[in-house]
Formats: structure tokens, C-alpha cells, sequence
């Protein structure tokens, strides 16, 4: 078991059959978002141990019915349970990670953390478009579901993060005491814009609702020192990279490259580890291990990997 202690702010749990489904349905069947088919999409249908050209061969010659049905038998065949994958996060020394069912369905979330409650946070997934509806289902996640933060994907919501149809959640979050999760990059959806996710509308938010505690996440690439800049203007404004690998930022010209030095000065305090694993395809221990291999001080990966999430969470 490594011994340095782990807090993964994104920690997917493996995909059952439904929920492969759904998530390469996404991918692979909405023309909007084939972008995503070509990042992600492989790496997941292998997960199933499915090859992504043979699912496009078996979708063109044998339609949409078929697809579905070797996605599922993929699925099941390689499916792993959820106590098969705490013993995993256990051989690895992940202490919890906050997480959320793949359809987003907050009652589904719920059924994990409860199962698991001192393994897994969850994550609470509203609509702003449906207003009032949308703070009641928030207060249900936190005071029913016993939830833990609100997450807001600029890409899904079609909202940028400073988009008054989410003011009354920040409110809400606020009055809660729940800190929210604000998606924050580039996205690959030509449903929006591209900068839908930049981090200027996070500022915004931030001046505004100075008591929220705010993570900003999925590493703000292309627009680096514009994320870095939220965390060195707003003491509340923390940041986090899930989605993309942390070993880019010891690449020449990957953009990532600023972390380096921030790690180590004013983002010290409020860098974290969150991995979103199944999208990446890579496991939790192995970023991990890329972390642990930066050119950073063991003291400022301990602060990456554990303790500004703990912090962040306290």
C-alpha cells in the first residue's frame, strides 16, 4: 500500500451496464458531441472490452438495437462492483473521494455514499434553467440525500458560470454550507461555445459570493494562468485538474507547464488531486503516481494529493 494518503476530488465509480450505455451513447450517437467521441470515447469502450471501430462497424451494419446490445454485453462482462472497488481505493491508500452516479441521477448518487459513507461525498447535479425547482432539488440533495457539493458544467447547463439563472444556487449553497464545483476549460460540444468554461465568469462569482467556497476544476487549459488567477485573487476560489493528466505539466508546451511554479507559491494551499478516471481511462493509482512524480517538493505533493482537500472540505 503507498503510504502518502489520498483525496480524489472527481472519483468516478466504474461504469455498470446503463450507465456504459449512456455515456457512449453521448459520445458516440449525438453528432453535437462527437469531439468527446474522438478524446474519450476509445479509452471508455475499452473499459468494456470493446474496440470502438467494431462498434462503428456493428452500428452501421446492424443499426442503433445492436450497438446498444454489444455495449451491454461488454459491459457486464467486464463490470466491476462497487466493493471490488473500495478494496482497490483501500490497496492504494485513497481515504474518500466525492463522486456521483454517471447519469447524474442525485437519488442513484445518494444509494453510493450511503452504501459507502465513509468512502464516498456525492455530488448534486441541478438544472438553473428550471429555476426554483432547481434550488428545491439542491436543498433535497443536501437535507434527503445527505449530499455534499453542487457541481455546475458550463457545457450542460449551456450557462456561463456567472449566468444569473445560477445565482440563486450559490445563494442556496451558501445558506447550505456546501461548496460548489464550477466545470472550468475548454469544452468539446458544438451545442456551445468553446470558452463557455473560461475562467472569467468564475471571478465574477467569486466577487459576489466572497462566503462560497468555490473549486474550480478541470484545469482551466487552454486558458492556464486565467484559472491560476481566479486562486490568486480569491482566498475562497481553489482549484483542481481532473480530466486532464498531471504528468502534462512537466511537458514542454502543453500549456500546463505554470503549475510548476504556483504549486509551490501562491497556489501552495489550494491545488487538488481529482482524477475523473473512467473519462481519462487511466486508473486512480496511476495518476496518482503522476503526481507523486512531478519535480515538486513531498510537501507540496502531500498538499496536492490530501491535504488542500481536506482543508477545502473541513
Amino acid at each position: 500500500m503507498r503510504e502518502r494518503k489520498v483525496i480524489d476530488l472527481c472519483l468516478d465509480m466504474p461504469m455498470q451496464a446503463h450507465e456504459m450505455i449512456a455515456t457512449l451513447s453521448h459520445m458516440c450517437l449525438d453528432p453535437s458531441f462527437r469531439g468527446y467521441k474522438t478524446a474519450y470515447a476509445p479509452g471508455i469502450a475499452a473499459q468494456a472490452g470493446l474496440d470502438i471501430a467494431e462498434l462503428d462497424r456493428i452500428l452501421e451494419e446492424k443499426g442503433e438495437e445492436a450497438w446498444i446490445e454489444t455495449v451491454r454485453a461488454g459491459a457486464e462482462k467486464n463490470a466491476v462492483t462497487p466493493a471490488k472497488f473500495v478494496e482497490y481505493l483501500d490497496s492504494i491508500n485513497v481515504e474518500w473521494g466525492i463522486t456521483c452516479d454517471s447519469t447524474h441521477d442525485n437519488a442513484k448518487t445518494a444509494e453510493i455514499v450511503h452504501a459507502f459513507p465513509d468512502r464516498f461525498k456525492g455530488f448534486i447535479f441541478v438544472d438553473p434553467n428550471k429555476g426554483m425547482e432547481a434550488v428545491r432539488e439542491l436543498e433535497k440533495g443536501v437535507k434527503e440525500y445527505g449530499l455534499h457539493a453542487l457541481y455546475l458544467t458550463a457545457f450542460r447547463t449551456h450557462l456561463a458560470a456567472n449566468d444569473k439563472k445560477n445565482y440563486p444556487l450559490y445563494a442556496k449553497a451558501c445558506e447550505l454550507g456546501i461548496p460548489v464545483h464550477i466545470y472550468s476549460s475548454l469544452n468539446l460540444s458544438k451545442e456551445v461555445p468553446y470558452d463557455l468554461g473560461h475562467p472569467r465568469y468564475i471571478d465574477e462569482v467569486a466577487r459576489d459570493f466572497p462566503e462560497l467556497k468555490i473549486m474550480a476544476g478541470v484545469s482551466g487549459w487552454p486558458w492556464v494562468l486565467d484559472f491560476i488567477a481566479l486562486a490568486y485573487r480569491h482566498q475562497n476560489v481553489y482549484l483542481n485538474f481532473e480530466t486532464h493528466e498531471p504528468r502534462k505539466m512537466n511537458m514542454r508546451g502543453s500549456g500546463y507547464e505554470p503549475y510548476l511554479f504556483y504549486a509551490e507559491t501562491q497556489l501552495k494551499n489550494r491545488l487538488c488531486f481529482a482524477s475523473n478516471w473512467t473519462t481519462q481511462s487511466i486508473s486512480v493509482d496511476d495518476l496518482v503516481k503522476q503526481v507523486e512524480d512531478l519535480p515538486l517538493k513531498p510537501d507540496t505533493i502531500d498538499r496536492i494529493l490530501y491535504d488542500n482537500a481536506a482543508d477545502f472540505y473541513r
